[in-house]
C-alpha cells in the first residue's frame, strides 16, 4: 500500500517505520515528488539497510521512469541523472583514503544545484555543508526498517572510522579535518 502524501517538511522530520523494500522505495519516492529544491542528502545505515532502495525511490520521485534503469554506484561511484533536477547519486562505501576521496571531485558536485544522495556519506563529514538532509536507516529484521530523517546541522555529521586504513582520519573533504578525528 502506497504512503500517504506528505508535504517536504512532515517527510523530513521524524521517524518513519517501512515493513517491505517496497515502503522504503515509496517514502523515498514520496520525497522526490515533494523537492522543490535541490537538496543534499546524506544516507547512512549498515550493508544491506536499504540506502539504495531508498535512492532509487527518490530518484524515481524526481522523474526517473523506471527503477530498474538506477544501477548502484557501488562501482561507478557516481551515476549522474538528468530529471526534474540535475540528480548525482554517489556511493562511497569502496573508498578507503582522502586521495580516493579527492579524485572524484565530490567539491564541485557538491557546489552544483543538483539533488545530491550521497550512501556512506559518514566518510565525506558535513563542514561547510548546509541543509544537508541525514537519512538513517536501521535493519530492524526480515524487510522492517527504521528510517529518521532529520536536517543536518553544519559540521554535526557523525565522524567514523569505518573505512580507513593505518590510522588515517575518516575520509574529509575539509583541510581542519584531516589531521585527526573529532570527539
Amino acid at each position: 500500500m502506497p504512503l500517504s502524501p506528505l508535504t517536504l517538511p512532515q517527510l523530513i522530520f521524524g521517524t518513519t517505520i517501512t515493513r517491505s523494500q517496497q515502503e522504503t522505495f515509496d517514502l523515498g519516492y514520496a520525497i522526490g515528488r515533494a523537492l522543490e529544491s535541490p537538496k543534499i542528502f546524506f544516507l547512512e545505515g549498515d550493508l544491506g539497510a536499504g540506502k539504495t532502495v531508498f535512492a532509487k525511490g527518490l530518484i524515481c520521485g524526481l522523474g526517473q521512469p523506471d527503477p530498474d534503469d538506477i544501477p548502484s554506484p557501488s562501482f561507478t561511484l557516481i551515476n549522474e541523472y538528468l530529471l526534474r533536477f540535475k540528480v548525482f547519486h554517489v556511493d562511497l562505501y569502496r573508498l578507503e583514503t582522502v586521495q580516493d576521496l579527492q579524485s572524484l571531485d565530490l567539491e564541485e558536485i557538491l557546489a552544483e544545484p543538483a539533488v545530491i544522495i550521497v550512501e556512506w556519506a559518514e566518510k565525506l563529514g558535513s563542514k561547510g555543508l548546509e541543509d544537508v538532509i541525514l537519512v538513517k536507516i536501521d535493519d530492524l529484521g526480515g524487510d522492517n526498517r527504521k528510517i529518521e530523517i532529520q536536517l543536518l546541522i553544519p559540521g554535526a555529521f557523525p565522524q567514523t572510522e569505518r573505512g580507513t586504513q593505518s590510522g588515517d582520519s575518516p575520509l574529509n573533504l575539509s583541510e581542519g579535518d584531516r589531521g585527526g578525528k573529532e570527539g
